[in-house]
């Protein structure tokens, strides 16, 4: 009703009015993207598990590993005497050794055995280890420098086979092994091979091996 009498009123008076179009326009509307600065950073903290990665070592088999022998130390004392009852040879009965000795067992001259006319091996080794004791002391006596085991028992082996007085023939005088030459005795030790007067071709083996145990060598010449 009151709009209908303004309607009127606005009619009677002449007042103009304007009537705004309808628009025909469409509005789309786009969404867009916009960087955004972030000036402040507030970090909040927040529990996290902890997580610890730990590498597995696996020892995987090794096949085919290689061995590595020790070496035992040498037992120069065994290598001597069984160089001496090689070359000596046993023998149960009484013979005339090269340089017309009487002899027994493993080289024994003592005349109180010789004469039994007969000795058991067993007998033989006792004798042989007690002389080769006693020889052993002569050496250590009269060498006045410092030898290695496997000189010492190069020396043991000579000394028994030719005697104290030759061993002081190759080892004293100017030059020699009481003098500090130790080559000395690789020239000298060989001179050695005469039995009878004459060469003997088993006391230049002899003494050849006697040569190798003097360097620390081991085998034995046959």
């Amino acid at each position: 009703m009151r709009s209908t009498i303004f309607a009127s009123v606005i009619a009677i008076l002449g007042i103009p009015t304007y009537y705004m179009p309808r628009s025909t326009h469409e509005f789309i509307y786009e969404e867009i993207e916009v960087p955004v600065v972030v000036t402040e950073y507030v970090m909040v903290p927040y529990e996290v598990p902890l997580i610890i990665e730990v590498p597995r070592y696996i020892e995987e088999p090794v096949k085919d590993r290689p061995k590595f022998e020790e070496k035992k130390p040498v037992d120069w004392d065994r290598v001597m005497m069984e160089g001496v009852k090689y070359f000596e040879g046993y023998k149960s009965k009484k013979y005339y050794c090269c340089a017309g000795v009487a002899t027994i067992g493993y080289g024994c001259t003592d005349k109180t055995i010789v004469n039994k006319g007969s000795l058991s091996k067993a007998n033989a080794d006792r004798i042989l280890s007690e002389e080769i004791k006693n020889v052993r002391a002569r050496v250590r006596q009269a060498v006045t420098v410092d030898l290695t085991d496997y000189q010492l028992n190069a020396l043991i082996s000579f000394t028994f086979n030719c005697g104290v007085t030759n061993l002081n023939n190759l080892i004293t005088g100017d030059n020699r092994l009481n003098s500090g030459n130790y080559k000395s005795v690789e020239k000298i030790l060989p001179m050695y091979r005469k039995a009878g007067g004459e060469v003997r071709e088993g006391l230049e083996k002899r003494r050849a091996w006697e040569l190798s145990l003097w360097r620390g060598e081991t085998n034995l010449t046959h």
